[in-house]
């Protein structure tokens, strides 16, 4: 076997430190005047500042975009604006200019969050913008709800800044909201990032309310998507719904001169980095204790249809019942943390995820190994950085995903000494920038699991050949220079 098993540092420390973080407090007054405000950035939901000593931590979601605006947001005395998480009756505002970003809310009616985030955003947008037709379903009651959601937004960003105040939208679920406010009367730049996939025109037409759609996002002032590939799909939507013609990167429309760009999101390296560094969380070393003897697989993700967990486990059982030699040889551990539970399609696809972890279990598993360990629950992303970089591969294959910030950090993590290797879905937007990886197609169970043999395999020296290049490329476009090329494509 030309494979070899990479030396794991493992240190844990005798106490390990939690992050001071602090929850948003209650709404506690309705903004009454306008603060004077350089930036206004709005996104469906604030960023998740809970302590990760609260009871609910496995339960904690993970992100990067808090690195990438809180620096931009600190420089021009800037407020983050979204949805408390919290429903009620009435809508209540609350402000916190003590936290870090300074942060604003709403409270959005029971009735509103069903049909408009679990019920549109989540039933029809989701599967849509990630090209899944048969998980869509459309409703007139949800669409109304969405419309109203986004007008809601717009009230109350009209409240809070002054009306000649930039604004930075994000992502799907407030794709109207641009319009709503230049109703509103707002004289500021808006701009608009999708963090999403945007999907083909032919597959949009299927959306009922897709020429609304396409021309309330063109009265946004920049427009800005992941990848080339998603730029052109929505260029080609506004020529064909809203009889747009082309000028350069603008947009232009009966009444709408929309500038459009790509804008790839990244990660801080540095961070990363130290964090992979450090010593090792006690929890993550008990793991790699247990794994130490084998090659070590490593999948991170949120429990979505769209990351194509169950394919890469149903790769892993086709690895093991092809080349027997791999038996007891190789540990596959696959972080899959919680995510919108209360919708059906995501409770099915939980199950989904477990049966197969039981099946490899089942069939191939002895008592001094497990092949699968499986572990639905969050982690912080320190804890996620050291599990990056003890890993021999890492297992980044989604069916479709706007780009993919593990890949990244995996990239980040790794001791460029002696780097694991990065197996990638050439259908996320990472792989546009991330060519060096080994691109696998995950619809593709046999061809996977080639790839995950051949990943396993890997000398040495191409391992470092390759990893040279992705880390080059990572830290090329960061998560700093993603913010400030939109924000000064926004304000140019």
């Amino acid at each position: 076997m030309a494979g070899r098993i990479r030396p794991r540092r493992i240190v844990v420390p005798e106490v390990t430190a939690a992050a001071t973080e602090t929850s948003a407090p209650a709404a506690s007054f309705v903004p009454k005047a306008r603060r004077l405000r350089r930036l206004l950035v709005v996104s469906n939901r604030l960023p998740d500042l809970r302590s990760p000593a609260l009871p609910d931590e496995r339960k904690r979601p993970v992100g990067g975009l808090v690195s990438a605006l809180q620096p931009v947001l600190a420089a021009r005395d800037g407020l983050w604006f979204g949805w408390s998480g919290r429903s009620g009756p009435t809508r209540l505002f609350g402000m916190d200019d003590a936290s870090h970003p300074a942060l604003a809310w709403i409270d959005l009616p029971s009735e509103l969050v069903r049909d408009y985030y679990n019920g549109f955003c989540n039933r029809a947008l989701w599967p849509l913008l990630h090209s899944f037709p048969s998980r869509m379903h459309f409703r007139d009651d949800e669409w109304t709800a969405y419309v109203a959601a986004n007008e809601a937004f717009a009230d109350a960003v009209s409240q809070i800044v002054a009306d000649d105040a930039p604004v930075w939208v994000h992502d799907f679920h407030l794709l109207l909201a641009g319009a709503a406010l230049r109703r509103r009367g707002h004289r500021g730049r808006i701009g608009l990032f999708l963090h999403v996939p945007f999907p083909s025109p032919d597959l949009l037409a299927t959306l009922p309310w897709h020429a609304r759609v396409v021309s309330d996002m063109l009265r946004f002032d920049l427009v800005g998507f992941q990848t080339p590939g998603d730029l052109d799909h929505f260029r080609r939507a506004a020529r064909a719904v809203a009889g747009c013609h082309q000028r350069g990167d603008v947009l232009i429309g009966d009444g709408v001169r929309a500038r459009t760009g790509a804008f790839p999101i990244g990660i801080i390296p540095e961070d990363i980095r130290e964090d992979a560094s450090a010593q090792t969380n006690e929890e993550i070393g008990a793991l790699l204790r247990t794994t130490a003897s084998t090659q070590l697989v490593v999948g991170v993700d949120r429990l979505d249809y769209t990351k194509g967990i169950p394919e890469r486990l149903c790769a892993v059982e086709r690895l093991l019942d092809r080349s027997p030699e791999w038996r007891g040889k190789v540990s596959v551990v696959q972080v899959s943390v919680p995510s919108r539970a209360e919708v059906p399609e995501y409770a099915e696809e939980r199950r989904r995820v477990e049966h197969v972890v039981g099946r490899i279990n089942g069939e191939f598993g002895e008592a001094h190994w497990t092949p699968v360990r499986y572990l639905y629950r969050s982690y912080r992303r320190s804890h996620l950085a050291q599990l990056y970089r003890a890993a021999d591969v890492g297992l980044v294959t989604p069916l479709r995903d706007g780009m993919n910030l593990v890949a990244k950090e995996f990239v980040a993590a790794q001791d460029p000494r002696c780097p694991g290797v990065l197996l990638l879905s050439r259908f996320a937007g990472a792989a546009v920038e991330l060519r060096d990886a080994l691109l696998t197609n995950p619809f593709h169970v046999d061809g996977l699991a080639a790839d995950l043999d051949r990943a396993l395999r890997m000398d040495e020296d191409e391992r470092r050949a390759r990893h040279a290049r992705l880390l080059e490329a990572v830290e090329r476009t960061n998560a700093a220079t993603w913010a400030d090329s939109f924000l000064r494509a926004l304000e140019g």
